[in-house]
């Protein structure tokens, strides 16, 4: 606003000042032009008067003339009979002059000098331009007031919008004068009470699905838990210690699903030992994959410490795994490699591959393949959880299906230079690695 104000004003200033400037020049060299012209006609009077009495001209008669004027320097020359008589400074080159012929033959010259002309035609510019920016001052204050006028309640709006996204917004709004801002804010009310109603049937069918989860989990768990402690039966206890270890994780997730959106900050990363996930989870989807003819195959090194959080990332490669199990085809293989300073975890089945046509959007909520029955949430989920712990979940190959969860290497159990090793966990024996929760059962 104050930038196109001033332009207008300058403008305005210009497309008229410039003709008016021009007028108002050549309004003083006529001013002057008829004041020479006065002198002029006054000499002439009393020079002809002179002559007629048969007196002779002199310099005097000329002087009185000259010492009337009091703001010009002008110089009079009259030519008589061959004689010149001049009096006043010199006009030097180029004044202004007009001159005359008297009855008694006499020739009569007035000369304003060029400084003169110059001093009132600049007495004029000077006005032009205190006008001028007389005319731009007011206009840059009347610029300034307005955009106050306009900011202020803008900045209000927008501190307004900025404490009902953070939840402080109390009390009414008061009208800034301005209907669009009034409307806008009043728009921006009704839609941050409305914002704040799902919200609150959002965070109250999330308690309840906490509390109608955690009853049967628990009574499901403590039913586990009374198999375990008193079957006799070698391969029914340890089904139910897996059935205690899955119903573990999903106590695990189901809390950070409904706590998540109430945390301020993000978790803290801690040390994960990727051996003791990727076993459990061996020792989970096992079952599966033999009841569906197909194999499962983890290899992980001794000794594989990441960067992560335990539960999200059990949840991570437990969707990849099922992925596998459900889109793909033929051995799905699980290996971990890693370096000083990152640690890939990849996930690779025989199958058809997927579609090149997803394969750029294949970890966008709401998308699967035309013969998945899912809600296309598990990949974007498991993106989400690895970005958190400071890690990345990438496609790296459309076919063979290739998916690498990319994590950052934490100092583990150091082996001897030359004895690292990578263990094949489909081939070790079930209930190897028993969680230290389990063992303190008893």
């Amino acid at each position: 606003m104050l930038q196109a104000t001033m332009i207008t004003v300058l403008l305005v200033v210009l497309i008229l000042g410039i003709p008016l400037g021009y007028s108002w020049l050549t309004l003083s060299q006529q001013s002057l032009t008829t004041q020479a012209t006065s002198i002029l006609d006054e000499v002439r009077v009393d020079t002809d008067s002179r002559l007629a009495s048969k007196r002779d001209l002199d310099q005097a008669l000329l002087q009185r003339h000259v010492d009337a004027q009091t703001d010009l320097h002008v110089a009079i020359e009259v030519t008589h009979d061959g004689q010149v008589i001049s009096v006043g400074e010199d006009p030097g080159d180029s004044p202004l002059q007009v001159s005359t012929n008297g009855a008694n033959g006499q020739s009569i010259r007035v000369l304003i000098p060029q400084s003169d002309v110059r001093a009132h035609t600049a007495s004029a510019i000077v006005l032009l331009v205190v006008a001028g920016l007389a005319a731009l001052s007011i206009g840059v204050s009347v610029a300034l007031w307005q955009a106050q006028r306009i900011s202020m309640p803008l900045s209000r709006l927008a501190r307004r919008a900025e404490e009902m996204g953070s939840g402080r917004a109390r009390g009414p709004w008061t009208d800034a004068g301005i209907v669009e801002v009034d409307e806008v804010a009043e728009e921006l009310i009704r839609s941050g009470a409305q914002l704040t109603e799902r919200l609150e049937a959002e965070s109250r069918l999330a308690s309840d699905a906490s509390h109608q989860l955690r009853t049967p989990l628990t009574a499901l768990s403590m039913r586990l838990d009374e198999i375990l402690a008193t079957s006799s039966e070698e391969w029914v206890r340890e089904e139910a210690r897996i059935s205690l270890e899955q119903i573990d994780r999903l106590t695990e997730v189901v809390h950070d699903l409904i706590n998540a959106p109430r945390s301020s900050q993000r978790r803290t990363p801690g040390v994960v030992e990727l051996r003791t996930v990727l076993t459990q989870q061996s020792e989970e989807w096992a079952p599966a994959y033999r009841r569906a003819g197909r194999e499962l195959r983890i290899q992980v090194p001794r000794s594989a410490a990441v960067w992560g959080s335990t539960g999200p990332l059990t949840q991570v490669v437990a969707t990849l795994i099922e992925n596998a199990l459900m889109h793909g085809g033929g051995r799905t293989s699980v290996k971990v490699r890693r370096n000083d300073h990152s640690t890939v975890i990849e996930v690779m089945d025989e199958g058809g591959g997927i579609d090149p046509a997803l394969g750029h959007r294949i970890f966008e909520r709401s998308v699967s393949g035309r013969s998945s029955k899912g809600t296309g949430v598990g990949l974007a989920l498991a993106r989400t959880l690895v970005e958190d712990d400071g890690g990345r979940l990438e496609l790296l190959t459309e076919s063979p299906a290739t998916f690498g969860v990319f994590l950052i290497s934490a100092p583990g159990e150091e082996e001897p230079a030359g004895t690292e090793r990578t263990d094949d966990l489909s081939s070790l024996p079930q209930g190897s690695v028993v969680r230290r929760r389990h063992r303190s059962r008893g």
